[in-house]
């Protein structure tokens, strides 16, 4: 872990979050209910009070107040949620032999064009997410060939086909198929720039971080993305800093947090001028905190690695933070969690059992500055309260 900042901490007393998730197809209230999830159990870990407040769902986005409190301190936030699962639910929606043919293209290309040999040099362990809707696709023409040809004959033929698409269709129902395949075709249409839908939603989430930058009534201003959200946040943002680049003054702190961040798996790609630009932008922007944290054992994630160095681009990186979920979790959670791929990939936002240094509720609520003060394991003390002397910040 590294080190906190030797300065004293501020106080934030008013956050205000813009949270945009990753390629799942949970609808904005979902997420809203699983965030709250988290805040019960960041609450119960660290011995605070928990408030949340009911939904509003406007234009996409999903609105309500949070609190969190201990013995003498309390952060209120305002925490949006930057839906798009509407996009996702319609690219699921298309046939399975579709998304195949369009997601085994896509794969294709990331060979042809030497994207895979840019994503070993990155992290060599990402290719094992590459592989797997492959693997999930070989096993069952093989296992069918093997079982066509010991019967033979059109009996055979029958029975090899058979059995192939039956074992497609479980990797679908049990193992995600459509899914990987359907969020490999939405990474490459977003390197290209080829959904019309995606660019203005991603114009959307750019006002909205605009917006942002000119409140007055808040402390902190904090950007959270989630795995390929964080690509659509990159790009919202760098736009955001081209229309407006030095709001009206006092503005807001602003940070940036990357979680199991996918900005790589796209920026990798040839195609992407646009999002290495704004990966560009953001690392040359002044006084913006950014901070990214990853998972070992997230497979879907580029862990450990700067994506500014890894793009050889100019400017800052990231403050670059490794969680583990084992020291997160209790053990029969911990359990569940390294079984299963997209648990390991979701533990950043769904939360743990225990105190530690990383915690997406006091990311949201917690009254350390995000990016600048102690990581909350030093700044909270074991019943709650504040271990050290804040000082009130001036907004």
């Amino acid at each position: 872990m590294t080190h906190p900042d030797a300065r004293p901490p501020l106080m934030v007393r008013r956050r205000l979050v813009l949270h945009v998730p990753g390629y799942e197809p949970l609808t904005a209230e979902a997420q809203y209910r699983r965030l709250c999830r988290t805040l019960d159990r960041t609450a119960d870990a660290w011995t605070l009070t928990a408030t949340t407040g009911p939904a509003e769902v406007t234009a996409g986005v999903c609105a309500f107040r949070a609190r969190l409190a201990g013995p003498g301190w309390a952060t209120d936030a305002e925490i949006r949620i930057l839906a798009w699962d509407d996009l996702i639910a319609g690219d699921l929606a298309k046939p399975l032999p579709r998304l195949i043919r369009s997601g085994a293209a896509a794969l294709a290309g990331l060979l042809a064009d030497g994207t895979l040999r840019r994503y070993h040099a990155a992290h060599w362990r990402y290719l094992v997410f590459v592989a797997l809707p492959v693997v999930m696709l070989v096993i069952p023409s093989l296992a069918g060939l093997l079982a066509g040809v010991s019967v033979g004959g059109a009996a055979g033929l029958v029975l090899g086909a058979g059995l192939a698409m039956a074992l497609v269709a479980a990797a679908d129902r049990w193992l995600h198929l459509r899914h990987l395949f359907a969020d490999w075709v939405f990474a490459r249409d977003l390197a290209r720039g080829s959904r019309p839908e995606v660019t203005d939603r991603i114009a959307g989430f750019a006002r909205e971080i605009t917006d942002a930058r000119r409140r007055r009534d808040v402390d902190e201003v904090v950007l959270v993305g989630h795995s390929l959200g964080m690509a659509l946040l990159t790009e919202a943002l760098a736009q955001s800093l081209i229309k407006d680049p030095a709001p009206p003054r006092a503005a807001p702190r602003l940070a940036l947090v990357g979680l199991g961040s996918s900005v790589l798996k796209i920026a990798l790609m040839p195609q992407a001028a646009r999002l290495r630009d704004a990966v560009r932008r953001i690392a040359t922007t002044p006084g913006l905190a950014w901070l990214e944290v990853t998972s070992r054992r997230d497979m879907v994630c580029f862990h450990g690695a700067d994506p500014v160095a890894a793009l050889g681009l100019p400017g800052k990186g990231p403050r670059m933070e490794r969680i583990h979920p084992r020291a997160m979790l209790q053990h029969a959670a911990w359990c569940r969690v390294r079984r299963s791929l997209l648990r390991a990939h979701r533990i950043y936002v769904t939360g743990g059992g225990r105190r530690y240094f990383y915690d997406w509720g006091l990311v949201a609520c917690g009254p350390g500055a995000v990016g600048r003060d102690p990581f909350p394991d030093r700044l909270i003390g074991p019943g709650g309260a504040l271990a050290t002397a804040p000082l009130e910040h001036a907004a």
